[in-house]
């Protein structure tokens, strides 16, 4: 069976590599950087990548429309509030997509004498992970359907784009998505049960999609304070913003 590579990556600087069929001489259109590829082993891509559709011209309006928005901003956030970093980065991330069946009992409390529910939870699910370690991202809030992904081209991605390269494959991906399906349901039947007696969870994984995502990462100052936003570059929407205190 041929391997299942995941990314071809640039020793040097980890961007991903662009090359024809047959090449096994590589040279980074990021670094420079010209080395050989590990042709002992046949190969074939799972790489597909998102979109960006906020260009670096334009971020920035976008910010301060943000600043603008809701009531529990300070109100003159927009007049006051100072971007000092914006960044480009192209995300690596998992979609994983899967099915969850769960059946359960436990004793119901709340309304009166105890009494014994029993039901079936199911439900789908394009669970993302981001393949970075140690890195804080507000996975849950992120969401992305996969049917606007592309495949990944070096030529979709801007100059001042930065591509993150993966620190997690497709087995550890797997395992962190069914542990969080599996967390979510036990959460969602805590919502119907005050103790629980069985719990059986079954997962089943339908497919694995690994990607590159277009994320602006934000640093803005207000009164002295820096706060960080997160906007999704593909549905032009704000992830994770934090907010000044009123």
């Amino acid at each position: 069976m041929p391997e299942i590579l995941r990314e071809v990556s640039c020793p040097h600087c980890g961007a991903p590599l662009k090359f024809d069929k047959g090449e096994i001489i590589f040279t980074c259109q990021y670094c420079g950087y010209t080395g050989l590829l590990n042709v002992s082993k046949p190969f074939t891509f799972e790489h597909s990548m998102f979109v960006n559709q906020i260009s670096i011209d334009l971020v920035e309006n976008f910010v301060r429309d943000w600043f603008s928005e809701g009531f529990l901003k300070p109100p003159d956030l927009r007049k006051r509030g100072k971007i000092v970093e914006k960044n480009l980065f192209y995300v690596p991330l998992w979609i994983i997509s899967l099915n969850a069946v769960t059946s359960f009992e436990g004793y119901f409390e709340r309304l009166g004498p105890s009494i014994v529910r029993k039901d079936v939870l199911s439900g789908s699910y394009d669970w993302i992970v981001i393949a970075r370690k140690n890195t804080p991202f507000p996975e849950r809030e992120y969401h992305l359907g996969l049917a606007s992904k592309v495949p990944f081209d070096i030529g979709k991605i801007e100059k001042y784009g930065i591509v993150l390269n993966s620190e997690i494959d497709s087995d550890e991906a797997e395992e962190r998505a069914v542990e969080g399906v599996r967390s979510l349901h036990k959460y969602l039947v805590q919502r119907e049960v005050d103790k629980i007696l069985n719990f059986n969870c079954k997962v089943k994984v339908l497919e694995k999609n690994y990607l590159h995502a277009p994320i602006w990462f934000i640093v803005y100052e207000y009164k002295g304070g820096l706060y960080k936003l997160y906007i999704d570059g593909v549905r032009r929407d704000v992830i994770f913003g934090e907010v000044p205190e009123i």
